[in-house]
């Protein structure tokens, strides 16, 4: 079956009836009525489905994250103007119980979705790692960045949630970083330092998501013990590399990135400002997501964000 249809063309009352990667299948109920939601993606973008009767309650448990189905339904506005894909028919249940359709070489770009430019990031980084002066400490970050890390998601949802995306966050926090340094006044800040907490300090995320079939999906690691710890476990390997001084500060910097919602507080200038470029990087990019898919001259609550944003005119 050829791809024939693509997110970015569904609107109000599309008939659907196409190919689609399926990120997440869960769940969910409302109003005591159990439904099945998925989230959707090709390489147009990401869409939400919602697949109503009785056999609808199987789909999370069967379907493969990662992998490409037949999806059928309809296009549908939901009262915050999201569209999303509806279906109550045993037609579509039994297209996606059938399981996944197997594609050809040519055929797996359709369903990649990232709006990142990978090599490019890739470049970028590795070249703002090149200007760290200690040489120790320019190799030991070197060393961290595998393959891994270009194209890893940074998260499920909230922000830079596609493939490159951890790079890309990554690569946003160390220029929001080292432009703060660059412009604040009577500072006596490790400029090294933020270069390297800045650029590892989501590391731990390589060890969250597995590549499954066209797509990254959270593994037990993400959900039993989250990527701060395996960042500092991961960069021990390397501790050799530099001093005892310098692991300790980037081991506080990883730990203590979410600022006040985390275990530990920043203490030291270059993990304050780490968290708040981190901070910076993450909450504008799921606003600016956000309004990408609202209507200029309306206000809704973004699905990343959970703001209510307004797109200006």
């Amino acid at each position: 079956m050829e791809k024939t249809q693509f997110v970015e063309n569904i609107v109000e009352s599309t008939p659907v009836d196409s190919l689609f990667l399926i990120k997440r299948a869960d769940l969910r109920s409302k109003r005591g009525e159990q439904f099945a939601h998925l989230t959707l993606a090709d390489k147009t973008g990401l869409i939400e489905a919602k697949f109503y009767g009785e056999k609808a309650v199987e789909i999370p448990r069967i379907v493969q994250t990662g992998r490409v189905y037949k999806i059928s339904g309809k296009g549908r506005v939901n009262q915050n103007g999201e569209i999303h894909i509806f279906s109550d028919s045993p037609e579509t249940i039994n297209d996606i119980a059938a399981g996944p359709i197997d594609l050809l070489p040519s055929q797996e770009s359709a369903f990649v979705y990232t709006p990142a430019d990978l090599n490019a990031n890739a470049l970028e980084i590795q070249k703002i790692v090149g200007t760290i002066r200690n040489t120790d400490l320019k190799l030991f970050v070197a060393c961290c960045l595998d393959a891994r890390f270009y194209g890893c998601p940074a998260a499920i949802r909230r922000h830079h949630e596609y493939t490159g995306g951890l790079c890309e966050h990554s690569l946003e926090t160390v220029k929001i970083a080292l432009s703060l340094v660059e412009i604040m006044p009577r500072t006596d800040i490790n400029r090294d330092m933020v270069i390297a907490g800045a650029v590892l300090h989501d590391i731990g995320k390589i060890f969250c998501f597995d590549k499954v079939g066209y797509g990254y999906v959270p593994n037990d690691t993400y959900n039993l013990i989250e990527h701060i710890t395996m960042g500092i476990m991961y960069i021990d390997e390397y501790k050799n590399l530099i001093t005892d001084e310098q692991l300790l500060q980037l081991r506080h910097i990883i730990q203590s990135h979410h600022g006040s919602y985390g275990d530990v507080i920043p203490l030291t200038v270059e993990a304050w400002l780490v968290h708040e470029a981190d901070s910076g990087s993450s909450l504008l990019r799921s606003i600016v997501d956000d309004l990408s898919e609202t209507p200029a001259g309306q206000k809704k609550k973004g699905l990343r964000s959970e703001k209510f944003l307004w797109h200006a005119v």
